[in-house]
């Protein structure tokens, strides 16, 4: 019998960055998270493609975790991305996180190299958890190939949860294949599924899935608990075609992430959530005005 997953619907939450000086903005981080809490969101993911984590560095992501926590957001709801490509940096964020009682780390694997074989990925896995010694978190694993270019498929889970068993306690697809999530919810019913987009939340929960965690969820949080919450009852489809609306009007401008910093910034009125770090550009001004007028049609909260 699966356990019940800590969260549902969460985020994956974008970093805000000082202006002038692009350092992390940890007091806007933390009105964020909190207004994520608040609206629909039951978790939150720092430090994923979304957060820009390859953009900060270990000092930083280790202090922005800490300031979060220091605001008063429980540990307990906070799922903390730590793949790194070099294995002392991850060893040093898992632990970290560990040490902190935070809900558990998304292990991104090493993304640099190319072509790579299910055993290199499964050593490097293997290396990270035995670097942690006592202080291992439960480990979800980050299958996103488009973008890490290294696959984490059903055989490579499987190998995993033969060698850490329920230390490998979920998987978040964000390749959008909806095959590969279904293969893997069908050899491994015990893993908590997350898909990386909430147009396939429905399909997810209906499958036996624990939920998502998406980077349009900074946006559209009380929508997607819409679904969580009626996933089984008859306007489900509406709410799905709904949300799905808002995501593919996010991706229209072109990258997601700058276009859901802009949106964030817009929420929250603060013009320091617009710039991302080198080399991604913000959205431009007349893009933002517009999508933010679309997103406004749709409903969404606070546009």
């Amino acid at each position: 019998m699966p356990s019940e997953a800590f969260a549902h619907v969460l985020p994956a939450m974008t970093t805000p960055f000082k202006p002038g000086s692009l350092e992390v903005d940890t007091a806007l981080l933390a009105t964020h998270a909190k207004w994520l809490l608040a609206h629909g969101c039951d978790g939150l993911v720092l430090f994923g493609t979304t957060g820009e984590a390859a953009s900060l560095s270990v000092a930083e992501r280790k202090a922005a975790l800490e300031s979060l926590l220091d605001a008063g957001i429980g540990a307990g709801k906070v799922l903390v991305g730590t793949g790194c490509c070099a294995n002392a940096d991850t060893v040093e964020l898992m632990r970290h996180a560990a040490r902190l009682e935070c809900a558990g780390v998304l292990l991104l694997p090493p993304f640099f190299y190319k072509g790579v074989s299910d055993e290199g990925i499964a050593r490097a896995y293997d290396m990270a958890i035995a670097g942690c010694g006592s202080h291992v978190p439960p480990i979800y694993l980050y299958h996103i190939p488009q973008v890490s270019g290294v696959s984490i498929g059903p055989d490579l889970v499987g190998r995993m949860i033969d060698r850490h068993g329920d230390l490998i306690r979920g998987y978040k697809d964000s390749s959008g294949q909806w095959a590969n999530t279904a293969e893997i919810l069908k050899r491994f019913p015990q893993l908590h599924m997350y898909v990386g987009s909430e147009q396939l939340l429905l399909e997810n929960l209906r499958a036996g899935g624990a939920g998502c965690i998406s980077a349009s969820a900074n946006v559209q949080p009380l929508g997607l608990r819409q679904i969580y919450e009626n996933w089984r009852g008859p306007n489900a489809d509406a709410l799905q075609a709904s949300a799905t609306e808002v995501r593919l009007t996010l991706e229209k401008p072109g990258p997601l992430l700058p276009a859901t910093k802009a949106m964030v910034g817009e929420l929250h009125g603060e013009p320091a959530w617009f710039t991302p770090r080198p080399p991604l550009m913000p959205l431009p001004d007349a893009v933002r005005a517009s999508l933010r007028e679309k997103l406004h049609a749709l409903g969404v909260e606070g546009l």
